[in-house]
């Protein structure tokens, strides 16, 4: 079996190369988490519908069909397995607190029913706690950890196996559809690739010097196709050369391998400041409060700039990084309201 997650993807796929090396059919499944699914908002939920469906559609080229169960993970995919005789499951791994549990949930209930889960890959580049200084501590600045990670380096794209795929009885897959106000992007492997080989092609040139202005189209926006797993990142990093613009890509990539890897190290910094010291800021609760709130993500602060990035946010489900970072700013230290609850908007 091959349990898909954050790798909705066929190509440069370490954990179906290894399914596939096995020489056995091999079920497709995905599994939709009712936890997941409750903390997911209708934009994030939209997203994954479509992914899923471009999934199904590319497996059925291929003479497969994505097999959709809904439940606990430790019950569904053991229930699978048992179904379909399966004796291993293989799955890119998870690094997130609540994917690490889940999983190791998962590999219990395998384990004892004779069956083995293989953890294979990674969503990033390099994985979350492979590049550590040399007394073996965590990175916790930025640019130590980025020269780490490049000499660590990773492996180039994965070729894409001749896959026998096998089936069997499926729910329906969601159809969640975004809120009638927002306008999403086509999602699929397919256009997560077209998108790269465009922005490749043309976008970056410039980047170095263009990619801060958020009144230009000058970034690559494929933050939601590396968070579905449509395109994985040393796909794009195999594309890149030496130049400026290149260089400075490729640090906007490991930038989101090093938050991951700061989440990996500190979990509790999910749900809670990762400096303790930053307890001790004061924040707002209550009526007016919620006011304010309302207003932000409303975009309807009076603060044209704030107020633009909140409207694009809702009317696109992205916004560019710069935009992000103000705010998510204006939250905590003008409207004095915890981050988290801006994260949870987010999401």
């Amino acid at each position: 079996m091959l349990w898909f997650r954050r790798d909705l993807r066929l190509n440069d796929h370490e954990a179906l190369v290894a399914a596939a090396a096995t020489g056995r059919r091999v079920v497709p499944v995905f599994v939709v988490d009712p936890v997941l699914w409750a903390n997911a908002g209708d934009v994030r939920r939209a997203c994954l519908s479509q992914a899923l469906s471009a999934l199904d559609h590319s497996l059925r080229t291929s003479g497969g069909q994505l097999i959709v169960r809904t439940g606990a993970p430790a019950e569904q995919v053991v229930a699978l397995a048992q179904e379909v005789g399966a004796t291993e499951v293989f799955v890119t791994g998870d690094f997130t607190p609540y994917g690490r549990n889940r999983d190791a949930r998962v590999s219990a209930a395998l384990d004892k029913d004779g069956r083995a889960l293989h953890e294979v890959g990674a969503p990033y580049a390099v994985a979350p706690g492979a590049v550590r200084k040399s007394d073996g501590t965590p990175f916790r600045v930025f640019t130590p950890y980025y020269r780490g990670w490049c000499a660590h380096g990773w492996s180039a794209p994965m070729p894409s196996p001749a896959v026998t795929w096998a089936a069997a009885p499926s729910e329906a897959i969601p159809d969640h559809r975004a809120p009638t106000d927002t306008t999403l992007p086509e999602v699929s492997e397919v256009a997560a690739l077209d998108r790269w080989a465009a922005f490749r092609q043309s976008g970056l040139t410039g980047y170095h010097e263009q990619r801060d202005r958020a009144d230009l189209a000058a970034t690559s926006q494929a933050s939601m196709d590396l968070r579905w797993g449509l395109i994985h990142p040393r796909t794009l990093l195999a594309d890149l050369g030496d130049s400026k613009d290149h260089d400075h890509f490729r640090r906007e990539v490991c930038w989101r391998e090093f938050y991951a890897d700061v989440l990996f190290h500190e979990p509790a910094s999910a749900r809670r400041n990762l400096k303790v010291s930053m307890d001790a800021m004061r924040t707002d609760n209550g009526e007016q409060a919620d006011v304010r709130f309302a207003a932000w993500a409303e975009g309807r602060t009076g603060y044209p700039f704030v107020d633009a990035g909140m409207r694009q946010l809702r009317a696109e489900g992205w916004v560019h990084n710069r935009v992000r970072m103000v705010v998510a700013s204006f939250l905590v230290k003008d409207l004095h309201l915890d981050w988290q609850r801006g994260a949870a908007h987010f999401m």
